[in-house]
C-alpha cells in the first residue's frame, strides 16, 4: 500500500513539474513537417512582456508568389573556420535554392497566416541532394509594419568547423560562419528606423530587412524574367550569363548616338578655331601694314 501512495505522488510530481515547465517554455508549435524539415511559430524574442505597442502584422497577408519573390531576393555570404574568410572575400548565393523556394514557400506563407501578433514564424531546413547532413539552413522571420525583418542562424552549404575533437563553445559554429545577409538587384535592404528596428537576440546577429511594399512594387516594374535574372545574379558563383543580345544592341546604339553628338561637337569647335585663326592673321596683317606705311604728312595751316 504504501508502494503504491509513493508511486502516486511521484507520478503526481511528475506531472505537475511537467506543467509547471511546459507553463515556462515559450510557445513553439510546428505546423510543417516533411523530408526533414520544418516550419512553425513560436514567441517572437523580439518582444517583450512590457512591450505593449510592440504588434507584428500577423496574421500575414502575402500570398504564395509574393513570400517566393521576397525570399528569392535574399543571399547569403559565409565561410567554414576563422582563416580563411581573411584572406577570400565570398561570393554572395541565394540563400534558397529554387527547389526550396518552391517546396517551402506554401507552407511559410500558411504559417505568417497563422501567426498571431506576438509570434513569429521559424524554419529549419535539411541539406538539399537527400543525402543526410547535420548542417541545416535555419532562422525566423516575420512581419512588422511595412518591414519583412529575417534572421538566419545557419546555412546548410557551410560546414561545420572541425574542432579537432574539442567541445564546441555555445555561439562557436555560427561565428565561424560568419553568416551575412544581401539584397540581390533591383532592390536594396531597408534602413530601419532606430524606433522600429527590434530588439535582437545577442546571438541573433545575422539578420536583414526588406520594405516588403516597395520590394514587391519595384519587382512588378522589371520585365517578365525577372525570376530567371534574380536567379542568375543570385548565384554569381556560378558563372555571369552576360547582357543579353537585345541590351548589346541598345548599348551600341547609345555609343552611336554619343559619338555622333561628340564628332558634330568637335567639327563645330574646329570651324570656330579656323575663324577665329583668320581673324587673328587679318588683324596681324593689318597691325604690320600700319608700321611699315609713312604717318601722314602735317598739314600746314592756312595763311
Amino acid at each position: 500500500m504504501r508502494t503504491v501512495t509513493a508511486l502516486y505522488y511521484l507520478a503526481l510530481s511528475l506531472t505537475l513539474a511537467g506543467m509547471s515547465s511546459c507553463a515556462l517554455l515559450p510557445n513553439h508549435r510546428v505546423t510543417y513537417d516533411q523530408d526533414d524539415a520544418r516550419i512553425g511559430i513560436e514567441d517572437d524574442p523580439t518582444i517583450s512582456v512590457k512591450q505593449t505597442e510592440v504588434r507584428n502584422a500577423h496574421p500575414g497577408q502575402l500570398t504564395v508568389e509574393q513570400v517566393r519573390s521576397l525570399l528569392a531576393m535574399i543571399q547569403f555570404t559565409g565561410w567554414s573556420g576563422t582563416v580563411i574568410g581573411i584572406f577570400v572575400s565570398p561570393t554572395p548565393s541565394a540563400l534558397l535554392s529554387q527547389e526550396e523556394l518552391q517546396k517551402y514557400s506554401t507552407p511559410v506563407t500558411d504559417a505568417l497566416k497563422e501567426a498571431g501578433p506576438t509570434e513569429r514564424v521559424f524554419f529549419s531546413f535539411p541539406k538539399p541532394g537527400g543525402s543526410y547532413s547535420e548542417d541545416r539552413t535555419s532562422g525566423a522571420l516575420f512581419l512588422r509594419g511595412r518591414y519583412l525583418h529575417l534572421v538566419v542562424t545557419d546555412h546548410s552549404s557551410i560546414l561545420r568547423p572541425d574542432t579537432g575533437g574539442d567541445n564546441i563553445r555555445v555561439g562557436f559554429e555560427r561565428d565561424t560562419k560568419a553568416l551575412k545577409l544581401w539584397v540581390a538587384k533591383p532592390a536594396e535592404a531597408a534602413i530601419v528606423p532606430d524606433a522600429e528596428e527590434p530588439k535582437w537576440a545577442p546571438f541573433e546577429k545575422t539578420r536583414i530587412s526588406l520594405n516588403y511594399g516597395q520590394t514587391l512594387a519595384l519587382l512588378r516594374t522589371v520585365p517578365s524574367n525577372r525570376q530567371g535574372r534574380a536567379d542568375l545574379k543570385s548565384a554569381p558563383s556560378s558563372g555571369d550569363a552576360g547582357p543579353s543580345q537585345q541590351d548589346v544592341q541598345e548599348q551600341v546604339r547609345e555609343l552611336t548616338n554619343s559619338n555622333r553628338e561628340l564628332r558634330e561637337r568637335l567639327d563645330d569647335q574646329t570651324k570656330n578655331t579656323k575663324e577665329l585663326s583668320e581673324q587673328v592673321d587679318r588683324l596681324r596683317r593689318e597691325l604690320d601694314q600700319n608700321k611699315a606705311g609713312k604717318p601722314p604728312a602735317r598739314k600746314t595751316p592756312a595763311q
